[in-house]
C-alpha cells in the first residue's frame, strides 16, 4: 500500500474521495463550469444569481486537504484522539466498537478496513466511488 493512498483514509476511517463535501464539490465544480462553457438561449433561462451564488457556496465545500494532512474540521475529537493515542486511525484502537464519537458509518468502515486489509479496502472503495 503506498502512503499515499493510506493518506486518503480519514482516522475515523471514512474514505476521504467519497466524503459528501468531496463528492458534491466536484459535481458543483463540473456544473459550474458546464454552465460557463455553454451558450444559454434568452434570458429565462440563466441561472439566476441566488442560484450562481449557491452553486459557488458547494463548490466551496471540498476540503483544500484530506484528513491526515490537516482538511476536515480543525477540532475533530476523532482526529485529535487518535493522535494522543499515537494511532494511524481507529482501526488500530481495541475500544473503537464502544465510542461514543464513531458514527455507525465510520464503524462499519473500520470493521471493513480490519477484515479486508488497508489495500483491499481502498480498492474496494474505489471500486464503489463511480
Amino acid at each position: 500500500m503506498s502512503q499515499q493512498n493510506e493518506k486518503l483514509v480519514a482516522y475515523c476511517g471514512l474514505y476521504c474521495p467519497k466524503c459528501y463535501k468531496m463528492v458534491v464539490s466536484k459535481a458543483a465544480k463540473s456544473l459550474d463550469d458546464a454552465l460557463k462553457n455553454t451558450h444559454i438561449c434568452g434570458s429565462p433561462n440563466d441561472p439566476s444569481p441566488q442560484f450562481k451564488k449557491e452553486l459557488k457556496n458547494l463548490v466551496s465545500l471540498r476540503c483544500p486537504k484530506v484528513c491526515k494532512e490537516g482538511g476536515g474540521k480543525s477540532d475533530c475529537i476523532i482526529r485529535k484522539c487518535c493522535l494522543k493515542k499515537g494511532l494511524n486511525g481507529c482501526w488500530e484502537c481495541s475500544d473503537f466498537e464502544t465510542c461514543k464519537s464513531l458514527k455507525e458509518q465510520f464503524v462499519s468502515n473500520i470493521k471493513k478496513i480490519k477484515k479486508l486489509g488497508f489495500d483491499e479496502f481502498i480498492a474496494e472503495m474505489d471500486k464503489n466511488k463511480k
